[in-house]
């Protein structure tokens, strides 16, 4: 009798045991974890994002085993085109239909704004990648939605660099929506608190293809440095167009992007782009943590990867971590769980979730494009000239406009 309840007491401790590192799945709100992936796969945004950051996502969930507490992990994607009303029309069908935990990527600044109004109304996790307007983290800011891989301000620190560079007198082209207009006023104070000059800004209807009138207006205002706010298809117009005027390379005028991404490179070719400064989030040949996830990618997908299909795979990463670490997905707990955390990746260095307004700070990159005689590897189009701490580039804690009522 003895030896019976002492075996059953045992068997009690073990069962006991046993659930508390069992995955916690009970914990979980559904039989899946999805994830929406919201990218541009079919316009101006196509290669800078899209299937690079889908096959990044993928990549994430491929290296995390398929499934997070014991329930599988579901990708979806949703083609935007860089519609509002196509985004937030498809992305509330989706949520009703099949569920949605994590929403990731989200490519343009203005459907990345009214994504950030429904995941608060929704509460979903969602890590912002491929927009850059600095409303996400200041009046649209929410207790769900994190800016993860950049902004605005940080992609001011070229202009920072250019101006200390001795090129003081500057004109903007704009791109005449929410993300133009934020590259506008950071750009702006960088230049100012530099002691440049703002000589004028044009803004400019989006999408274009022709920036010539701009281009020749600036020339002719004696500006020194032109910074051309603009991303993707557009940018690359730009460029182009800067290039054939003469303005690129002259030793006089310095062209500076407001985005600029590996992707244009090596779209429109290096000699275009020799000798222009940018601010970058990431770069596959920055160190030997970077070329070795770069070269799994590369085997996979048959490309180098560009910063923001790096930056969707870290997001997911980081999040399913929490996820796992946790035991739940719920969003609340998440939030909670990520609020004031630190890491260090692949992609962000020394990075930190910010509580007050939900930036994750890290640090960043300004690069100059190379000659090409000096391209020895193929795809190494950058030398880096400067990594700056993100307390250095990203907004002041004191200075977010962040209502932070959660």
């Amino acid at each position: 009798m003895r030896k019976r309840l002492l075996g059953a007491a045992a068997a009690a401790v073990m069962a006991g045991l046993a659930l508390v590192h069992q995955p916690a799945q009970a914990a979980m709100t559904g039989k899946k974890f999805t994830i929406l992936v919201i990218t541009d796969l079919s316009t101006v945004f196509s290669d800078t994002s899209g299937q690079g950051s889908v096959d990044g996502v993928k990549m994430a969930v491929d290296d995390f085993g398929g499934s997070v507490n014991g329930v599988p992990i579901k990708v979806v994607v949703l083609d935007n085109k860089l519609d509002v009303a196509l985004t937030i029309n498809k992305t509330r069908e989706i949520i009703d239909s099949q569920g949605v935990n994590l929403i990731t990527d989200v490519t343009s600044s203005a459907a990345a704004i009214a994504i950030a109004k429904l995941a608060n109304e929704r509460k979903i996790t969602t890590t912002f990648v491929s927009p850059g307007t600095t409303a996400l983290t200041n009046e649209y800011c929410s207790k769900y939605t994190w800016h993860y891989a950049w902004d605005t301000t940080a992609m001011a620190t070229a202009a920072g660099r250019v101006t200390d560079e001795g090129f003081k007198k500057w004109y903007f082209i704009t791109a005449d929506y929410a993300f133009g207009h934020s590259l506008l006023d950071q750009f702006s104070k960088t230049v100012k608190a530099k002691g440049g000059t703002i000589l004028g800004n044009d803004m400019v209807p989006f999408p274009n293809d022709d920036f010539s009138s701009y281009l020749l207006k600036a020339q002719a205002a004696g500006a020194q440095a032109i910074g051309v706010l603009e991303s993707g298809q557009d940018l690359r117009n730009a460029v182009k167009q800067a290039r054939e005027f003469g303005l690129l390379g002259n030793g006089k005028i310095q062209i500076v992007p407001g985005q600029m991404n590996y992707t244009d490179v090596r779209s429109t070719g290096i000699p275009t782009w020799s000798g222009i400064t940018a601010g970058e989030i990431w770069y596959w040949n920055y160190d030997q943590q970077t070329r070795d996830w770069a070269e799994r990618f590369k085997k996979r997908f048959g490309m180098i990867p560009a910063s923001l299909y790096a930056g969707n795979y870290s997001a997911v990463t980081q999040v399913l971590d929490t996820v796992k670490k946790i035991g739940t997905d719920d969003p609340d707990k998440i939030a909670a769980a990520l609020e004031g955390s630190h890491f260090s990746d692949f992609f962000a260095r020394n990075a930190t979730w910010r509580k007050k307004d939900h930036t994750v700070v890290h640090d960043m990159y300004v690069i100059r494009v190379k000659q090409p005689d000096q391209v020895k590897t193929p795809g190494d189009y950058y030398d880096v000239v400067a990594t700056i701490p993100g307390k250095d580039v990203f907004i002041p804690e004191n200075e977010t406009t962040c209502k932070h009522d959660w």
